[in-house]
């Protein structure tokens, strides 16, 4: 993933070679140089990290000092190491200033070896063309779907660059010289936009990782941060020999979009948009690990043995975990309707955290009347009700009672219905309160002789527990099972350790 500086080297290195080469045979220095460049790439885009560092050295350098300096550049963004603490009052040295630097050297060596094309006419249009700018303003289809484009497999890669060799075809050695070094110009050209977007996710990160310090973090602010990546690098990059770290890029984004979604989708309990979000990130967790056929085995790299996972990869995954777990909360009792009571409850227990038998088990122990969620639909024009409403069905907007539904609670039995015109007082009168405060608010109904503790999940949903007697406001079990059940739920303390060492 990050290529760039052994790149750099690399340039500098074979541009001096070919030189000394060129005369004897153009098209298999060239062909040689890119092929080298297509595994290498191929070798990044996959995770493969030290393999990647390995076939350079014995390829390219034969320097053991930059060896062991590269293999931890190559590592740093994949482990969030961005994220780490910084020193006070000492050189920066962070893995920022290192690609802020990177992205002057590369511009710098875009110009450097970059050759008018009037002096290579038989030159392809790929290897003269000078990158441009990042764009103002960008077309409006979706970013997501336009970028899914160039996230497919990464050995697409190898047979693109065929085009590229092809030009270099009964080429004088001068010209063999200029191709090469126009080459160059074009891909530092292209890696510079490619720090820069790298530069820009680490900026999103650091955001993420902020937010999740407040008590609700706001997903929506996320989304169009990330949003504005993709559009900005959709056209960016894509050279054919960047593919697979294009293809890295484009995938990490649009998981993080999918999941975002998902999650903005279950704060609204849209069921559909949720699973269909849920299933996209799933896939594309998947296609981002999966091993091209090319690179099981090739007679530069030998045989490819599959990676372990960066700390980035292994996040995602975690994050996708608990919203599956979340997910099956929410929509509970939908799900519940499709197979049997004992296949659930063993679908439960293998999530990530089973929501429903904590409750469950919470209140057998402590003999409460209901444990539930209730979703504010006040606001919520696209509410329809439990699972999948068909586009064409007319729903009616709730009112009264009714737009405060109870998304989930056990026991399942009705009976916390003689409680809702209380429950929903009192969420309508302590709205301020309720969301505002850390642990939950109990109330006493003595009409009613029921005790309620409410604490809010999210801005729509609101957890309850009922008791048919008066209990301690201050006791510790419920509160303790409350704020963990909340805490939880808005997943703030995955994001918090995106910081490397957390805990």
């Amino acid at each position: 993933m990050e290529g760039s500086m052994v790149l750099l080297s690399t340039f500098r290195a074979t541009i001096i070679i070919c030189k000394f080469k060129m005369a004897e045979n153009a098209e298999d220095v060239i062909s040689k140089q890119q092929l080298i460049l297509d595994n290498y790439f191929n070798l990044l885009g996959s995770f493969a990290f030290d393999k990647g560092k390995e076939f350079f050295v014995e390829f390219i350098f034969k320097c053991s000092e930059f060896d062991d300096f590269m293999s931890q550049l190559l590592k740093n963004y994949a482990n969030f190491l961005f994220l780490g603490p910084k020193g006070f009052l000492r050189k920066d040295s962070s893995l920022k200033s290192t690609y802020e630097s990177l992205l002057n050297e590369f511009q710098r060596l875009e110009e450097k070896h970059y050759i008018t094309p009037v002096s290579t006419p038989t030159m392809s249009p790929s290897s003269s063309y000078k990158t441009p700018s990042p764009p103002s303003t960008l077309p409006s289809p979706s970013p997501v779907s336009a970028c899914s484009e160039v996230s497919g497999s990464v050995a697409s890669s190898l047979s693109n660059t065929s085009s590229v060799r092809g030009s270099t075809n009964n080429l004088p050695s001068y010209l063999g010289e200029d191709i090469l070094e126009n080459l160059a110009s074009h891909l530092c050209g292209q890696l510079s936009s490619f720090v820069r977007a790298r530069l820009k996710t680490m900026e999103f990160y650091e955001k993420m990782y902020s937010m999740s310090s407040s008590k609700y973090m706001k997903f929506d602010i996320l989304l169009n941060a990330l949003n504005e990546i993709i559009k900005t690098n959709l056209k960016l990059f894509h050279h054919p020999m960047l593919s697979p770290i294009k293809s890295s890029f484009s995938l990490e984004c649009e998981i993080i979009v999918k999941l975002l979604e998902a999650e903005i989708h279950m704060q609204n309990w849209r069921f559909l948009p949720s699973l269909l979000c849920l299933h996209d990130a799933h896939s594309k967790l998947g296609s981002w690990v999966s091993v091209p056929k090319d690179m099981k085995r090739s007679a530069v790299t030998g045989a490819f043995r599959i990676p372990p996972t960066p700390m980035l990869y292994n996040w995602l995954r975690i994050l996708k975990a608990a919203l599956v777990s979340k997910f099956s909360l929410y929509f509970h009792e939908i799900l519940s309707k499709q197979t049997t009571p004992a296949d659930m409850k063993n679908f439960c227990a293998k999530a990530s955290y089973d929501y429903f038998s904590k409750i469950v088990s919470f209140q057998k122990k402590y003999d409460c009347a209901c444990v539930t969620i209730v979703l504010d639909t006040n606001g919520l024009d696209d509410y329809t009700g439990h699972g999948y409403c068909h586009p064409d069905k007319i729903c009616e907007t709730p009112k009264g009672l009714d737009s405060f539904p109870a998304i989930v609670s056990y026991p399942p039995v009705k009976k916390y219905l003689l409680h809702w015109p209380s429950v929903v007082m009192i969420m309508n009168n302590k709205e301020q309160e309720i969301r505002n405060t850390e642990s939950a608010v109990p109330i006493f109904d003595s009409r009613m002789n029921a005790t309620y503790f409410l604490a809010k999940i999210e801005a729509r949903m609101t957890l309850v527990v009922i008791f048919e007697s008066k209990k301690t406001e201050r006791d510790t079990q419920i509160h303790r099972f409350i704020q963990s059940m909340c805490t939880q739920l808005r997943g703030n303390k995955l994001f918090s350790n995106l910081k490397p060492g957390s805990k």
